[in-house]
């Protein structure tokens, strides 16, 4: 086994912080994980997405790339524990070529799976990650990505291995995102956004999995909000009191008289 020198991050204890600390982690993993030889971690569960039936669907993920049949996996110690903390899957494709498949990070040291990294074909960018956001072996959020760009994001956010939201994306802006409010597994809010604002919300109220209710941005609202602040800025110059003359200055010395 090859072992890599690292910095050991901090990682706090507590899920909140855990969750802010990962999210950082996730931005500068890559600077701290050169690789170097053989066995495989366990696998992160993997955190499906709601059913239902009005869960938009996500784009198709081969997640045998992350399985160690047939490829060569290369792991490193990163804060040289002697343990492997990154596991690095390899395939040879026609021209002889080895190709970065999967890519796994065990960030806080504690012999689980933090990140799980899916790459196409050309093992140069990622098709999926998940990310266990409270360090409890389970996955809290998945990114996917198409053609490198992220198309779509599905969180857990109240840690009960499945996913209630869903942050859908076109040409990397924002578009809509779906929520499962009440936590039972279907979509009951949808919002929609336009040039990266909120348009329009609309709701299920009577569990059909259908909006039947719309809360809409009024068009205007921000121009608006912006006269009626103006206007009040002018409303408080004109009733202000007028600002005191400032004091005459002192008469100048008096020269003395002549001798």
């Amino acid at each position: 086994m090859t072992q890599v020198s690292g910095r050991q991050a901090f990682f706090p204890r507590t899920r909140r912080a855990a969750s802010r600390q990962v999210l950082t982690a996730v931005s500068v993993l890559g600077a701290a994980c050169a690789l170097g030889c053989s066995s495989t971690p366990k696998p992160v569960p993997v955190t499906q997405a709601a059913a239902g039936g009005n869960v938009t669907p996500a784009p198709p993920v081969d997640r045998t790339r992350c399985k160690s049949d047939g490829k060569q996996v290369i792991e490193a110690d990163t804060n040289l524990d002697k343990k492997p903390d990154v596991w690095k899957y390899f395939v040879t494709n026609a021209q002889g070529t080895q190709v970065l498949t999967c890519r796994q990070v065990d960030l806080n040291h504690d012999g689980k799976v933090d990140i799980t990294y899916y790459y196409d074909d050309s093992g140069q960018q990622p098709n999926l990650d998940e990310v266990d956001l409270d360090f409890d072996g389970r996955v809290d959020l998945t990114t996917y990505y198409v053609g490198g760009r992220k198309v779509r994001e599905e969180l857990d956010t109240n840690y009960d291995n499945q996913p209630d939201v869903w942050k859908i994306y076109e040409d990397d802006r924002l578009v809509r995102i779906e929520r499962d409010s009440d936590f039972n597994g279907k979509v009951d809010q949808w919002e929609y956004y336009e040039a990266g604002k909120l348009d329009r919300i609309g709701y299920d109220t009577s569990g059909s999995g259908r909006v039947d209710k719309w809360d809409r941005s009024p068009e205007g609202a921000d121009e608006a909000a912006d006269a009626t602040s103006a206007a009040q800025l002018q409303a408080n110059a004109k009733s202000a009191p007028p600002a005191a003359a400032p004091p005459a200055p002192p008469p100048a010395p008096t020269a003395p008289p002549a001798k």
